[in-house]
C-alpha cells in the first residue's frame, strides 16, 4: 500500500498572520502535545481534519533485528551441511570441524542477540 495521495495537492503557497504571544504559546503547546509541526496542525485546524497523535516509536529495534539477521544467516550455513547429508553426503574431518565452527558463531551470534534485546528493553527476568 503506497502513501495516500494528499487532499490538497503540493504545498507552493505560503500563508502568513500574525497572532499574539499567548496565542503563539497556545498553538505550540497544541501541536507538540498532538506530536505535530506547527504548520501541520495549523493546516489541520483550518481544513476542520481531525487533530490526532502521532504515534510514537517507543524502541529503535533495528540492532535486534540486525542480530536476528546474523543469526539467521548462521542457521542457513547449518541448513545447507544439513541438506548435503540428506543427499549422501559423507561426514569428515573437515565436515565435523565445520560444523564446530557454525555452531560457536551461533552462540555467539545469539548471545549478541540477548545483549541488543537487554540494552532496548532491560535485563529479562
Amino acid at each position: 500500500m503506497g502513501r495516500k495521495k494528499k487532499e490538497f495537492g503540493a504545498k507552493e503557497k505560503r500563508v502568513y498572520f500574525r497572532v499574539s504571544e499567548a496565542l503563539h504559546e497556545a498553538v505550540v503547546r497544541s501541536a507538540k502535545k498532538n506530536g505535530l509541526s506547527v504548520s501541520e496542525y495549523c493546516r489541520r485546524v483550518l481544513i476542520n481534519q481531525p487533530i490526532q497523535k502521532l504515534p510514537v516509536i517507543i524502541h529503535d529495534e533495528r540492532k535486534i533485528l540486525q542480530e536476528l539477521r546474523n543469526i539467521n544467516k548462521v542457521i542457513i550455513d547449518l541448513d545447507q551441511i544439513v541438506q548435503y547429508l540428506n543427499d549422501g553426503g559423507e561426514i569428515n574431518d573437515i565436515l565435523i570441524q565445520e560444523i564446530r565452527e557454525i555452531l560457536k558463531t551461533l552462540d555467539l551470534s545469539i548471545d549478541d542477540f540477548n545483549r541488543a534485546v537487554e540494552e532496548e528493553y532491560g535485563p529479562c527476568s
